[in-house]
Formats: C-alpha cells, sequence, structure tokens
C-alpha cells in the first residue's frame, strides 16, 4: 500500500533540496525536547535575490510557518533567528530558490550554498541536519533508478514482450529493494526523532505497512518517553489495525481447536516451539492448487529446522479435501470444519479470500501474513539461520 500526498508545500518554491519528494503527511512533530533560541547564519553565492528567510515546518501543516528573513549582505552573508520550543524541521530559503531543510539540533546552524551548485551545499552545527543532507542527495540518485524502471516496466506492459518484461520488473524489484533498504539504514542509525519522523514519512511511499511499523517500533525503544515518537508510532498502528489480517501481526495467533482427516482433535497450541506455517486452502480453489507446490518445496527444504505447516482447508466435502491432499502431494498436518467460508476459524483470523497463510513464531506469535511465492522461502531463510 503506497500512498502519494505531499508532505510539504512550499511558498515561493523553484528549487527545493528535498528534491520534490511525495510522502504521507504526518499528523504529529517530531521533537525530543525543549530546545530554545537558534540562530543560523552563512554565505549565500549567486543568489537570485537579496531576501532569504527561515520558515517552520509543522508536519501536518498547511503551509511552514515564517519566523523571520532578512536581507543578504554585499558579501551574500546572512543571519536569521528563532526560537524553538522543540526539535524540528525548518527551511531556510532565497527568493526565487532554492531552500534548504535543516533540524535545529544545534543552537548555532552556519549554511554555505552557492545557487549555481545548490545540492553540494554546506551546513555546520547541527549533526541531524547534515544527515538529512547526505540522505536526500543519496535518495535522490538511487529514486531516480527505481523511477525509470518503473517507466520501463510500464511501457513494455503496453507491448507484447514478456522476456522483456520479466526482466524489467525484475530490475524495478531491485530498484525498490534499493531504495527502501537507503531508508532503513537511515531510520535504523538515527539519533534525532525530527530526523527519524521524516524519513518514516518518506518510506510511506516505497515500503509496505508491516515493515514501518517494525521500524516505528525500533525508534519507539530508542526514543523511549519521547511523546512525538508515541503518536508516530500510534498512527501507524491505527492504520494497521484498520486492515484485519495486518492486526494479527506482532500478536498472539487465535487458538482453535479443529479435527484432522482422521477425525482426532487438533489444536493450534500444540505447535508451540516450532514455526508454524497456517495455511487456508481448499480442494476447490485453484490459485491455492497452483501455491501448493511452492508450499511443498519450502516444507522440503526447511522441515528439518525446526519448522511445519498445519493447512485448514475451506472444503465442505471431506473426500474431495482428503483427495486434494494425496494429489498434491501435502505430507505435513490438515485440519478442516467442512464448513467452507462459514468456518469459526475464518473469522478469527479475518481474511476473505484463499490462499492466505501467517507465519507463526515458537511463542505462537504471528511474525508475517500471505507469504506466497518467493515471498515465503525468503521470510523462511530469513527467521530459520
Amino acid at each position: 500500500m503506497y500512498y502519494e500526498q505531499f508532505y510539504l508545500k512550499l511558498i515561493m518554491m523553484k528549487k527545493i533540496l528535498m528534491l520534490c519528494i511525495p510522502v504521507l503527511i504526518l499528523i504529529v512533530g517530531c521533537s525530543p525536547k525543549k530546545h530554545g533560541p537558534f540562530v543560523v547564519s552563512g554565505l549565500i553565492e549567486h543568489p537570485n535575490s537579496e531576501k532569504v528567510y527561515l520558515m517552520e515546518v509543522p508536519f501536518g501543516a498547511q503551509q511552514p510557518i515564517m519566523l523571520d528573513s532578512a536581507t543578504l549582505s554585499k558579501k551574500g552573508t546572512f543571519e536569521l533567528r528563532a526560537y524553538g520550543k522543540e526539535e524540528g524541521l525548518y527551511v531556510v530559503g532565497v527568493q526565487n530558490g532554492p531552500e534548504v531543510l535543516i533540524i535545529n539540533d544545534g543552537i548555532h546552524l552556519k549554511l554555505r550554498l552557492d545557487v549555481n551548485s545548490y545540492k553540494t551545499y554546506t551546513i555546520e552545527g547541527s549533526v541531524a541536519s547534515l544527515y538529512l543532507h547526505n540522505f536526500l542527495n543519496q535518495y535522490d540518485s538511487t529514486f531516480s533508478l527505481l523511477k525509470d524502471a518503473f517507466v520501463q516496466v510500464d511501457s513494455l506492459s503496453k507491448k507484447d514482450s514478456s522476456n522483456q518484461l520479466k526482466i524489467a520488473i525484475s530490475e524495478k524489484t531491485k530498484q525498490m529493494a534499493a531504495v527502501n533498504a537507503l531508508i532503513r539504514e537511515n531510520i535504523k542509525n538515527t539519533q534525532s526523532p525530527t530526523l527519524g519522523c521524516y524519513l518514516t514519512s518518506i518510506a510511506f511511499r516505497t515500503m509496505e505497512l508491516t515493515e514501518i511499523k517494525s521500524l516505528t517500533d525500533g525508534m519507539g525503544k530508542k526514543f523511549k518517553d519521547n511523546e512525538s515518537i508515541g503518536k508516530l508510532i500510534k498512527m501507524v498502528d491505527a492504520q494497521v489495525n484498520a486492515n484485519p489480517k495486518l492486526a494479527l501481526l506482532n500478536n498472539p495467533a487465535p487458538d482453535f481447536i479443529v479435527k484432522d482427516t482422521a477425525g482426532k482433535d487438533i489444536s493450534l497450541s500444540s505447535f508451540k516451539g516450532k514455526y508454524l506455517l497456517l495455511d487456508f486452502w481448499a480442494s476447490w480453489c485453484k490459485p491455492c492448487r497452483e501455491e501448493n507446490p511452492n508450499v511443498v518445496a519450502a516444507y522440503n527444504e526447511f522441515k528439518d529446522k525446526n519448522f511445519t505447516i498445519l493447512s485448514i482447508s475451506l472444503d465442505d466435502d471431506k473426500e474431495s479435501w482428503k483427495a486434494a491432499i494425496n494429489a498434491d502431494g501435502l505430507v505435513w498436518n490438515h485440519g478442516s470444519e467442512l464448513m467452507k467460508w462459514e468456518s469459526p476459524i475464518v473469522k478469527k483470523y479475518k481474511f476473505e479470500g484463499i490462499p492466505f497463510n501467517v507465519l507463526i513464531d515458537p511463542a505462537g506469535k504471528v511474525i508475517a501474513t500471505e507469504l506466497t511465492g518467493d515471498a515465503l522461502r525468503k521470510k523462511l531463510t530469513e527467521v530459520l539461520k
């Protein structure tokens, strides 16, 4: 699920060093502690205007708030002052551009910027601003490759070029992974909650909500007692909880007892201590039957690594169910209430289509959902080291 809202609506925008990144508009301000007065001074070379300004960029606001402005000296020097109640995100800009994003984690920031090569500006007195600058430059180059890959896939999908399309899709997947790796690394390494929130807002464009939740939970542990990070976590959790299947993640798998093919009771809790793939399918479900060879391959590869499978069928005919198990070579545990979609287990797991599965860790907690195709093997390789 990707979001395409703009995070910044900056006035007087000509050039902006955030590189026109569409992101989710956060509804919280990210700030670690009380701050106070701070100064931004520096040198602007080859300006298009004599006017320079400082604006606060509140998360979720309609537009930035003007805090101070000044006229450049004949030498291009300037000084801007403001009072920051908390650490936050700000813009230093020259009228008619460009504009630079900064974070007030220092009391005196020194900026040097040449309008003719604005991406190479330097900043002192703010570690978070320096990290933000480096990230945006890396993100710009990395994301441009992803955009090119999307264009290529879109172009080939309109033609009869299946082999080329397959290669293009592989390249798109590769570039998507590179973008997300860059975001992930910076979120994990940042020491600034403001930067962490900003990076999280960017992550919504290309990263799955489940991974964003994992990253924000990690920031919650790093920035304990930080009110804004807490609000960010609540926002992400609310989106996860709005999706019943995602709401299963990181929670105990709902227990149940079901009859196996011999009519004996089998309980989910009896599998505690092992990694368990809880797999929902049916003999009449063509996509399920097509996915079964992949499930069989995963079982054969990982069955000796504390891993097993429990398949729950949404059949209502026992003989058809058993015949499909034998035909597809599904040699693990099976259960069914033979009630199709009226099964109480379906209501507990709140899915609306099959095949559907959840991966449960030895403690009985759901750690992944909807693992099909190569995603199943990748996840099992990750957890069953």
